[in-house]
């Protein structure tokens, strides 16, 4: 029913990512939790989050849309 996302959030920040969720109705959508912190990070630090985390994102963002295509 919309655009598929994928919310990333760091460790540190994923209860208040959770309070959001529930409170705008999506209590159930994922959080893919990153090392804290991420900001004032070198370039380098970043990609290896990020390269750690890929397949999840991937995963998240392409399941509803296998779960349609099942239906």
């Amino acid at each position: 029913r919309g655009v598929p996302v994928a919310t990333i959030a760091s460790e540190e920040f994923e209860s208040l990512g959770r309070a959001q969720l529930k409170m705008l109705g999506r209590a159930n959508l994922p959080i893919i939790k990153v090392p804290h912190p991420i900001g004032g990070q070198p370039k380098a630090v970043v990609e290896k989050m990020a390269d750690k985390i890929v397949e999840e994102v991937v995963e998240v963002l392409t399941a509803r849309s296998a779960q349609k295509a099942e239906a």
